[in-house]
Protein backbone atom coordinates (compact mmCIF):
# COMPACT_ATOMS: atom_id res chain seq x y z
CA UNK A 1 0.00 0.00 0.00
CA UNK A 2 1.41 3.41 -0.95
CA UNK A 3 0.81 6.47 1.20
CA UNK A 4 1.63 9.93 -0.15
CA UNK A 5 3.21 12.22 2.40
CA UNK A 6 3.41 15.79 1.17
CA UNK A 7 5.37 18.56 2.84
CA UNK A 8 3.30 21.65 3.54
CA UNK A 9 4.32 25.33 3.34
CA UNK A 10 4.27 25.93 7.07
CA UNK A 11 6.29 29.18 6.97
CA UNK A 12 3.99 30.68 4.35
CA UNK A 13 0.96 29.68 6.41
CA UNK A 14 2.35 31.09 9.65
CA UNK A 15 3.40 34.42 8.14
CA UNK A 16 0.06 34.84 6.37
CA UNK A 17 -1.95 34.06 9.50
CA UNK A 18 0.11 36.53 11.52
CA UNK A 19 -0.44 39.18 8.84
CA UNK A 20 -4.18 38.53 8.94
CA UNK A 21 -4.25 38.76 12.74
CA UNK A 22 -2.36 42.07 12.66
CA UNK A 23 -4.79 43.40 10.06
CA UNK A 24 -7.84 42.39 12.09
CA UNK A 25 -6.38 43.88 15.27
CA UNK A 26 -5.43 47.10 13.51
CA UNK A 27 -8.90 47.48 12.03
CA UNK A 28 -10.64 46.88 15.35
CA UNK A 29 -8.33 49.23 17.27
CA UNK A 30 -8.20 51.95 14.60
CA UNK A 31 -10.60 54.30 16.39
CA UNK A 32 -8.21 54.52 19.32
CA UNK A 33 -5.24 54.89 16.97
CA UNK A 34 -6.59 57.84 14.95
CA UNK A 35 -3.59 59.95 15.91
CA UNK A 36 -1.46 57.78 13.61
CA UNK A 37 -4.13 57.53 10.94
CA UNK A 38 -3.62 57.35 7.19
CA UNK A 39 -4.12 60.77 5.57
CA UNK A 40 -6.98 60.96 3.11
CA UNK A 41 -8.70 57.75 4.30
CA UNK A 42 -11.79 57.82 6.46
CA UNK A 43 -11.59 56.00 9.82
CA UNK A 44 -14.86 54.15 9.30
CA UNK A 45 -13.57 52.73 6.01
CA UNK A 46 -10.48 51.35 7.74
CA UNK A 47 -12.60 49.91 10.56
CA UNK A 48 -14.73 48.01 8.04
CA UNK A 49 -12.24 47.02 5.33
CA UNK A 50 -9.22 46.04 7.44
CA UNK A 51 -10.90 43.27 9.50
CA UNK A 52 -12.60 41.86 6.39
CA UNK A 53 -9.27 41.86 4.56
CA UNK A 54 -7.63 40.22 7.58
CA UNK A 55 -10.19 37.41 7.62
CA UNK A 56 -9.72 36.89 3.88
CA UNK A 57 -5.93 36.76 4.35
CA UNK A 58 -6.43 34.04 6.96
CA UNK A 59 -8.81 32.18 4.62
CA UNK A 60 -6.21 32.40 1.83
CA UNK A 61 -3.49 31.13 4.12
CA UNK A 62 -5.68 28.16 5.06
CA UNK A 63 -6.21 27.39 1.37
CA UNK A 64 -2.50 27.52 0.60
CA UNK A 65 -1.69 25.27 3.56
CA UNK A 66 -4.51 22.77 3.47
CA UNK A 67 -4.87 21.77 -0.17
CA UNK A 68 -2.12 21.54 -2.80
CA UNK A 69 -4.56 22.07 -5.67
CA UNK A 70 -5.72 25.38 -4.15
CA UNK A 71 -2.27 26.65 -3.18
CA UNK A 72 -2.01 29.17 -6.02
CA UNK A 73 -5.47 30.70 -5.45
CA UNK A 74 -4.83 30.87 -1.70
CA UNK A 75 -1.50 32.62 -2.26
CA UNK A 76 -3.08 35.15 -4.62
CA UNK A 77 -5.91 35.76 -2.17
CA UNK A 78 -3.35 36.34 0.58
CA UNK A 79 -1.32 38.75 -1.56
CA UNK A 80 -4.28 40.82 -2.71
CA UNK A 81 -6.03 41.22 0.61
CA UNK A 82 -2.86 41.86 2.58
CA UNK A 83 -2.27 44.82 0.26
CA UNK A 84 -5.81 46.08 1.00
CA UNK A 85 -5.46 45.75 4.78
CA UNK A 86 -4.22 49.35 5.46
CA UNK A 87 -1.62 47.94 7.84
CA UNK A 88 2.11 47.96 7.18
CA UNK A 89 2.95 44.95 9.39
CA UNK A 90 0.04 42.96 7.98
CA UNK A 91 1.10 43.96 4.47
CA UNK A 92 4.69 42.81 4.91
CA UNK A 93 3.81 39.52 6.61
CA UNK A 94 1.00 38.75 4.16
CA UNK A 95 3.12 39.51 1.10
CA UNK A 96 5.98 37.36 2.41
CA UNK A 97 3.59 34.50 3.14
CA UNK A 98 1.86 34.84 -0.22
CA UNK A 99 5.13 34.81 -2.16
CA UNK A 100 6.39 31.85 -0.17
CA UNK A 101 3.16 30.03 -1.00
CA UNK A 102 3.45 30.87 -4.71
CA UNK A 103 7.05 29.74 -4.95
CA UNK A 104 6.57 26.58 -2.86
CA UNK A 105 7.97 23.47 -4.52
CA UNK A 106 6.24 20.46 -3.07
CA UNK A 107 8.13 17.24 -2.60
CA UNK A 108 5.90 14.22 -2.49
CA UNK A 109 7.40 11.11 -1.06
CA UNK A 110 5.75 7.75 -1.28
CA UNK A 111 6.03 5.30 1.55
CA UNK A 112 5.41 1.72 0.54
CA UNK A 113 4.53 -0.91 3.02
CA UNK A 114 4.89 -4.50 1.94
CA UNK A 115 3.82 -7.50 3.87
CA UNK A 116 5.67 -10.13 1.90
CA UNK A 117 9.33 -9.69 1.03
CA UNK A 118 11.63 -12.15 -0.61
CA UNK A 119 14.51 -13.83 1.18
CA UNK A 120 17.02 -11.06 0.35
CA UNK A 121 14.96 -8.46 2.26
CA UNK A 122 14.20 -6.34 -0.82
CA UNK A 123 10.69 -5.92 -2.14
CA UNK A 124 11.84 -5.48 -5.77
CA UNK A 125 14.60 -7.27 -7.59
CA UNK A 126 15.97 -5.80 -10.78
CA UNK A 127 15.96 -8.06 -13.86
Amino acid sequence: MAVNVEAKPTAAFALSVLGGIFSITYGLLYSSLTAIGIPGIDASMVQIVAPIAGFLVIAGSWLLYNNASQRKIGSILTLVFSAVSFNFIGLVLGVLGGFLGLTWKSTTTTKTTTTSQNSSGRSWNPP
